[in-house]
């Protein structure tokens, strides 16, 4: 026991010492610190790009859905060509239908055409999916270091190595696909070990994104650090979940107890892991009904695509993009580059905690009604 005890001390400290005493490298800072990059982080360049990439999406669901409309989903998730060139309109599959919309139509295509275009899969084979794992593992673990800072620019920065994590993360499976001979069939295979180490990672990236984010608000909201000068004074906070309020226009500053910090933090990281789990299993229940292989000439498959095709399925299908996971972990990463990360914390983690619990629960109701139709 003596020997878990120092072990857990000598953890503590050295997360302590790499995360929270020491600032990330000024390097990055300094390459990002120019006015051509800065622009960026203006209102009004922030509203146009906002502006447009909603554009976008809505344009692509439309032309999403309206495929999905014309094709029957246990035939057009197929295995594509080797010659084929990807668009995010065709094979379509449960999982696809599902993603959040940055996956679907930014961070899958350009992973299908880096891929294309290096050859991961064929000429550097010694490329392997586990192998872009790991390195997706070191870039989360990186970019929570950015996350923990207290400097804006540094947390910016950070938000977007978990980006390119994300982005990582979807070339292991491009990559697995094309080696595995899946090309364009977008579907997950639980059976392999890949799975099971990117389950691993990805949980471990999600992990330093709530300990990044913990060790933020520690610096910002802990009792101690939480102290504002105001006419010449510096005000200290030592009441647990205490709020320290100077009532003028010149500041307002709040100190809260390191346990209440850890509990919103860790509110986030069930809420986050809740919607991920909930939303894999969705696209598990949802692939054994609406892809399953009935004979063609069968009424089963009629009433198949014809269930697939209904507005409770699409509405469902609709709100696991907005639900799911990915997507919560879309936009934690917007308050934080808003630097809206407090207000963030404060209730949605309740609300995607709820909605996706609830969401999963209608739909296990509304695919057992569908299974028992089709016996399946």
């Amino acid at each position: 026991m003596d020997r878990l005890r120092s072990l857990k001390y000598v953890c503590s400290d050295f997360i302590t010492a790499v995360w929270y005493n020491t600032p990330p490298p000024s390097c990055a800072r300094r390459l990002f610190d120019v006015p051509c990059l800065s622009c960026l982080a203006r209102r009004s360049v922030c509203v146009a790009i906002a502006a447009f990439l909603l554009t976008y999406f809505l344009i692509m669901d439309i032309l999403l859905f309206k495929r999905f409309a014309q094709i029957q989903l246990s035939q057009d998730s197929s295995v594509g060509r080797e010659d084929e060139v990807y668009s995010p309109l065709t094979h379509l599959s449960v999982k696809g239908l599902l993603n959040d919309h940055p996956s679907q139509f930014i961070i899958v295509p350009s992973t299908e055409y880096v891929d294309s275009i290096l050859g991961f899969s064929n000429r550097l084979r010694f490329i392997t999916p586990d192998v872009i794992s790991y390195s997706h593992l070191l870039c989360g673990f990186i970019a929570g270091k950015f996350l923990a800072s207290n400097h804006l620019l540094d947390r910016r920065i950070g938000v977007m190595l978990y980006e390119f994590r994300t982005w990582l993360d979807s070339l292991d499976g491009t990559v697995y696909r094309a080696q595995a001979g899946l090309r364009l069939k977008y579907h997950s295979n639980h059976s392999s070990s890949g799975y099971f180490i990117d389950s691993i990672f990805d949980t471990f990236g999600g992990f330093f994104l709530c300990l990044g984010i913990f060790y933020y608000l520690k610096k910002r909201f802990g009792v101690g650090h939480g102290e504002l000068q105001a006419n010449g004074y510096k005000l200290h906070s030592n009441i647990p979940d205490a709020v320290v309020t100077l009532d003028n226009d010149r500041t307002t500053t709040e100190s809260y107890s390191e346990r209440y910090l850890l509990w919103k933090t860790f509110l986030f990281g069930l809420s986050l892991a809740v919607a991920g789990k909930c939303w894999d299993l969705a696209v598990d229940d949802f692939t054994n009904v609406y892809e399953y292989q009935f004979k063609k000439e069968s009424s089963f498959s009629t009433m198949q695509t014809e269930y697939s095709h209904s507005h409770v399925t699409l509405v469902i299908f609709y709100l696991w993009r907005l639900c799911g996971g990915q997507s919560v972990l879309n936009y934690v990463l917007i308050a934080i580059f808003l630097d809206k990360t407090w207000q963030f914390l404060q209730y949605i983690p309740y609300v995607f905690l709820g909605a996706s619990s609830l969401l999963y629960i209608a739909t296990c109701i509304y695919l057992f009604q569908v299974s028992s139709a089709l016996h399946l």
